[in-house]
């Protein structure tokens, strides 16, 4: 197995892709093996206000965080915001657990038994381990968030707790790839004004239609990179949500009907 490696995990309640870069417990849901009934939530839906049942929200987290941490984890026991597609990015702990009312896009933490937690449904999940000076972070990188750099950002706020650019491993979970993430020209101009031009390049593919396609992916491991991280310690996970619809939740595929997947990581206790 390739030492960043992608794989999916089926010995708990849920099954669990995981990448073999990241050596804390860690994990992307899919959308197998949760309690949601509405056809466009079926069955593992991780976000709340989406037509589904408060009730069958957390059974679906508390069945992902067991199978991703190896132990049984209330949904209450994680630190969440309310995404909001920011480059914002605190450092959290245990005083964090289960609050309500962060509104930003991603964390890091020393803390062991502080799992990070972060929703998606085609943007980017980031996962961070320096698995050396023990601190780990999370982030939701959709495209605003990632040319704003919020992959650099997390870096940053993890390097202010000790950890080392050239230790941190960063593995980019399942998103939608350039294959099926088509952009019209409000979305190109977006991105050349935020971006210097040879970034822009990297993030806009011109497809054989003459139409646009972005590259998120590629856009988070160049900025991961030039924050430090050496190439041997950055994955991509291959899987793209939009071409697999029924494997995981897509806003595009489903033209905004859906739920959510997620992504989680955290220090073990001693």
């Amino acid at each position: 197995m390739e030492k960043n490696a992608f794989y999916t995990d089926t010995a708990g309640a849920v099954p669990v892709i995981r990448s073999t870069l990241i050596t804390v417990p860690h994990g992307f849901s899919t959308r197998a093996g949760g309690v949601s009934t509405l056809p466009h939530l079926a069955s593992l839906n991780l976000g709340f206000d989406l037509g589904d049942g408060t009730e069958n929200v957390l059974e679906n987290r508390k069945r992902f965080f067991s199978a991703a941490l190896g132990r049984e984890n209330p949904a209450e026991k994680a630190v969440y915001a309310t995404q909001i597609h920011s480059d914002t990015v605190i450092v959290c702990g245990k005083n964090d657990l289960g609050r309500n009312d962060l509104r930003l896009d991603g964390f890091v933490t020393d803390e062991p038994g502080v799992p990070l937690f972060v929703r998606t449904a085609d943007c980017c999940p980031l996962l961070f381990s320096d698995p050396v000076r023990r601190v780990i972070g999370a982030c939701h990188a959709g495209w605003r968030g990632t040319v704003a750099g919020i992959a650099a950002k997390t870096v940053e706020k993890m390097c202010a707790l000790g950890a080392e650019p050239e230790e941190i491993r960063c593995v980019i979970g399942p998103c939608i790839h350039v294959c099926c993430y088509e952009v019209g020209d409000n979305f190109v101009k977006a991105v050349r004004e935020a971006v210097s031009p040879d970034l822009a390049d990297l993030t806009l593919v011109r497809w054989e239609d003459g139409r646009y396609h972005a590259d998120l992916t590629a856009l988070n491991r160049r900025i991961l990179l030039d924050a430090g991280l050496k190439e041997e310690h950055i994955g991509v996970c291959p899987e793209c949500t939009a071409s697999d619809p029924v494997r995981f939740f897509s806003h595009r595929a489903s033209k905004g009907k859906r739920g959510l997947c997620g992504g989680v990581i955290m220090l073990e206790e001693d």
